[in-house]
């Protein structure tokens, strides 16, 4: 009886893990950001044009970026998420990789609206909202 509870538990949240990445799966357009700066100033996306899309599908994403319909960034790579976790690990990019290359996001997906969060210690310092392309 103990053995079938716990293989019942683990089943539910093995589902869960893979539900919440399935749920992230497709395609996304970027709606709105900002991001912190090098010299600590908050930049909005809209001042600087950008558009971006976002492809998520089996633990890969890709993504490019455009400032005023010019190429502004672009990268792919590997994806996790779970527990409103969000980690992508690029593999290619068009910009030199931080934090040992790895960016590690604070999440939530309602409806087809993803809002990303990544945060320096108790300063957040970059915000992406995302809706799914259709």
């Amino acid at each position: 009886m103990l053995l079938r509870s716990f293989a019942t538990v683990a089943m539910m949240l093995g589902a869960a893990s893979v539900q919440g990445a399935e749920g992230l799966q497709g395609a996304w357009q970027l709606q709105s950001g900002e991001f912190v700066n090098p010299e600590g100033a908050v930049v909005d996306y809209a001042s600087q044009k950008l558009a971006g899309t976002k492809i998520l599908a089996d633990g890969r994403f890709a993504f490019t970026t455009t400032s005023d319909g010019k190429f502004w960034a672009g990268g792919s790579g590997t994806y996790r998420s779970g527990d409103g976790q969000y980690v992508e690990t690029p593999l290619m990019a068009s910009y030199p990789l931080e934090n040992g290359g790895s960016y590690s996001f604070r999440y939530t997906l309602e409806g087809d609206v993803w809002t990303l969060e990544r945060w320096d210690g108790e300063r957040r310092v970059e915000r992406e909202v995302w809706k799914r392309a259709r």
